[in-house]
């Protein structure tokens, strides 16, 4: 049997890297990894930011066999002492899951460059000294597939248009990492994910204000549209998912990576990011593995409301030709009303649930951009295809909502109504 890897996890304490660590050391079951060391700026004991009570029984249980290191990552010195401070089994680490990120929507230009951009260079570069076999790039959903009926493929030019300065950073660090040589990259392009370990995010907030609702004795209602594409993606798939890319990516050079599974990555489109060092520039052609990441739900706005909607026992649908035209007229003041409305409701549910939960990191707050036109429409088949992945939730459901909640309702968080 061949020998366990060690692993890195750079970031994502605040998002997936809780459930990834748990997927590759579980409490229960077989061990995936031989050492585990977790890097990011938040502290654990205590947490500053929520975490997983199984990921904090897994530090102090598993010592020896998984770390955490409270780290500023904009600092070169401290990104190398990640790898080459030696393992407790004197190995050293072959795998590296680059999950950085600045993801709250309106940061200016130069913290995303900073704490986005020039972290997931400075990982890549570090990580392309030493004899890694896999550097796992996640990436989130923030590109412009305001679509009803395609679904975009990895090679699809038109499906590379970032969002914002957010997208638009998060989307030039990968370029970056795809112009290191040698580098073992693969990159996941990720549907909106949700479930365990997601306390925010798009789906997140919807489900939410199924709650919000159902106290409210209201109908839940959504813009744009029922065909609007709001792929989704459960949080334990996608840690699975990324663990079976690091693996395949693990078995062959960059070279063999990129003829298996390469697509140009075009740049962002944005004139200003040429004046940032180490910016690929926009003439040159920067190739790696990419795969979309997505169950096979094709989950539009109709499927989210109709699943919650079932779930909490209220009704859903849509608003008006007339709210929608006054709604773009008056979208800012649209925003604030509505999020007034729902997180003064949410106010009284957390403060009069049985127990209280007035801490709980959940929050209905929609910011301007989640009621935007915006979704995410990818096509799956690839990794399908390629890695021989397939989801274990593949619709989001009833089923998948009801887990979800039983999962924060462990953890404390939801409000007991």
């Amino acid at each position: 049997m061949s020998q366990k890897p060690n692993v890195i996890i750079f970031g994502g304490m605040n998002a997936l890297a809780a459930s990834l660590a748990l997927h590759l050391h579980p409490l229960d079951g077989e061990l995936l990894v031989a050492h585990l060391r977790i890097v990011d700026k938040f502290s654990m004991f205590p947490p500053t930011t929520h975490v997983l009570s199984d990921f904090l029984k897994l530090l102090k249980e598993r010592e020896g066999a998984v770390e955490y290191r409270q780290a500023n990552l904009t600092v070169a010195s401290t990104v190398s002492k990640c790898f080459t401070d030696p393992a407790p089994n004197g190995q050293p680490y072959t795998h590296i899951f680059d999950l950085t990120g600045e993801s709250t929507h309106d940061r200016p230009a130069e913290v995303q460059i900073a704490q986005t951009f020039s972290v997931s260079l400075l990982i890549g570069k570090e990580a392309a000294k030493h004899s890694i076999k896999a550097y796992v790039r996640s990436l989130s959903s923030y590109y412009d597939h305001d679509t009803e009926k395609k679904s975009y493929t990895e090679d699809d030019p038109d499906g590379w248009t970032p969002l914002g300065v957010r997208g638009t950073w998060w989307h030039e660090s990968v370029r970056a990492l795809a112009s290191i040589p040698n580098l073992p990259l693969v990159v996941i392009r990720k549907a909106y994910v949700y479930g365990p370990g997601v306390p925010r995010g798009d789906v997140t907030t919807c489900i939410l204000l199924g709650l919000v609702y159902k106290h409210l004795g209201e109908e839940m209602k959504f813009l744009w549209g029922p065909k609007l594409k709001k792929n989704t993606l459960y949080s334990q798939d996608a840690v699975r998912a990324g663990w079976m890319c690091s693996q395949w990516v693990a078995s062959m050079t960059r070279d063999q990576a990129n003829a298996a599974a390469g697509v140009p990555i075009p740049p962002s489109g944005d004139k200003s990011v040429t004046s940032v060092p180490d910016v690929v520039a926009p003439t040159e052609t920067v190739i790696a593995p990419v795969f979309n990441l997505t169950d096979d739900g094709d989950t539009d706005q109709d499927l989210l409301g109709q699943v919650i909607a079932q779930y909490f026992d209220i009704k859903s649908g849509f608003h008006g030709a007339i709210t929608m035209q006054l709604a773009k007229l008056k979208f800012d003041d649209m925003v604030e009303e509505v999020n007034e409305l729902h997180t003064s409701k949410w106010t009284e549910i957390i403060t009069q649930a049985s127990p209280p939960v007035p801490s709980t990191p959940l929050s209905p707050y929609a910011p301007r951009y989640q009621l935007e036109r915006r979704g995410c429409a990818l096509n799956g088949q690839k990794m399908k295809e390629i890695v021989g992945y397939t989801p274990k939730y593949p619709r989001f459901s009833v089923e998948t909502v009801k887990e979800t909640i039983d999962s924060w309702k462990s953890e404390g968080i939801w409000p007991q109504t």
